[in-house]
């Protein structure tokens, strides 16, 4: 198998995604503890605070959108990135055989109480 291209445009949305997830993680309860612990921040400096996920996000979105069209443009000229997927054969038939076994048994009836 081969990957000869990936989609720029989901996988940088799916990265700023995670990228933004994870700041927000990061820096939104430094923000609170500084506004909890009355820590002298400059207003200025507060407001970067909360915005830095925002701008981490968008240049997450545009730095791998452009490194996905650089790995397309490689792939096109030198070829992609060869991966063997191998499909063991034994962990197939054992989930058909546990399968087949739980199809054949019947489900269990309620019994109705005898009042």
């Amino acid at each position: 198998m081969h990957i000869k291209s990936i989609d720029s445009k989901q996988a940088a949305k799916i990265a700023a995604i995670m990228a933004f997830i994870s700041l927000l993680m990061l820096t939104y309860p430094l923000a609170g503890a500084a506004w909890l612990f009355s820590v002298p921040l400059p207003h200025k400096h507060f407001m970067i605070l909360l915005f830095v996920p925002f701008f981490y996000a968008l240049a997450t979105y545009f730095l791998v959108g452009l490194g996905c069209m650089l790995f397309n443009f490689a792939s096109r000229t030198i070829g992609g990135i060869r991966i063997e997927v191998v499909n063991d054969r034994r962990d197939t038939l054992d989930m058909i055989d546990a399968a087949g076994r739980n199809a054949e048994r019947p489900a269990p009836r309620r019994r109705a109480s005898a009042a």
